[in-house]
């Protein structure tokens, strides 16, 4: 009689406690799938970076602070360099003062939503987007530049003449690479004169997009650029005088037959036609 009356006693206790665990079970409705439970997680603020260049066979500091829109003698002082602004290949140059205030290159506490994820909305069938290409600074009326290369225009210390005569391609931009200068056309041959007295700091193929080039440094401030060459006559170190001839016309680098050329004033491009004659 007391081994049946115990029995009863864990048979009721089984059954209790199979119905609170059946009524603290909550079952979501079909509706509740697409919920989003977003939370917002922080997360930890990254280090600072300061973008750095790794120096490639070919490459002079002139040519790096060209293709990195700086000035050469800032990248000298930033890396320490010696009064000939010697580098060496795979050498590390900071392109950035690390003791500048952190506004470019510093990252930003963020926030990050964890969420389910929502049903995915198929695009209508038959639904056409209109992609539109960027457009270059393409001279509509096409003018003659430099018509008499023997004009030139004082500018400080300096004196400009025109590189070449021929009809302008395109104008200024600061938008992509080759866009940085002016384009004037010309057929393979013609004769590229040095734009100013200077001494000739790189002379090779290294910067994309430029083909054979050609880097003259004017002074301390000032350096110019001719592209797409297609012979370099002028040679690195080489001392050059206003109207020199420095080069040949070509395409290298590019589709058509013409110079590409640009000032630059301590490492940022300028209009040329703001420098040269009128």
């Amino acid at each position: 009689m007391l081994y049946h009356n115990q029995t009863n006693k864990y048979l009721v206790s089984a059954l209790m406690l199979s119905v609170l665990t059946a009524c603290s079970t909550i079952s979501k409705s079909p509706s509740d799938a697409n919920v989003t439970d977003a939370v917002t997680v922080k997360q930890p603020l990254p280090p600072l970076s300061y973008p750095y260049y790794r120096v490639k066979a070919g490459d002079t500091l002139y040519s790096i602070a060209m293709r990195n829109d700086k000035d050469y003698k800032e990248l000298g002082r930033l890396n320490k360099l010696d009064e000939k602004y010697t580098i060496y290949v795979d050498q590390k140059l900071v392109l950035e003062d690390e003791n500048a205030p952190a506004t470019k290159t510093q990252a930003v506490e963020t926030s990050k939503i964890v969420a389910k994820p929502l049903p995915v909305t198929k695009p209508t069938p038959n639904t056409v987007t209109e992609v539109k290409k960027p457009t270059d600074t393409v001279v509509k009326t096409a003018p003659s530049v430099g018509s008499n290369v023997q004009d030139t225009v004082k500018n400080g210390s300096l004196t400009w003449t025109w590189p070449m005569s021929g009809t302008l391609l395109k104008r200024f931009s600061t938008e992509g690479v080759g866009s940085k200068g002016i384009d004037i056309a010309g057929k393979r041959g013609d004769i590229v004169k040095a734009a100013a007295d200077g001494v000739v700091v790189y002379a090779g193929e290294g910067l994309v997009g430029y083909g054979k080039l050609l880097i003259v440094r004017h002074n301390d401030e000032y350096i110019s650029a001719y592209a797409h060459n297609d012979r370099l006559i002028a040679t690195e170190g080489q001392k050059i005088k206003l109207g020199q001839t420095i080069a040949e016309v070509g395409s290298t680098g590019t589709d058509k037959e013409k110079l590409h050329f640009e000032i630059r004033y301590k490492g940022k491009p300028i209009d040329p036609l703001t420098i040269l004659p009128k």
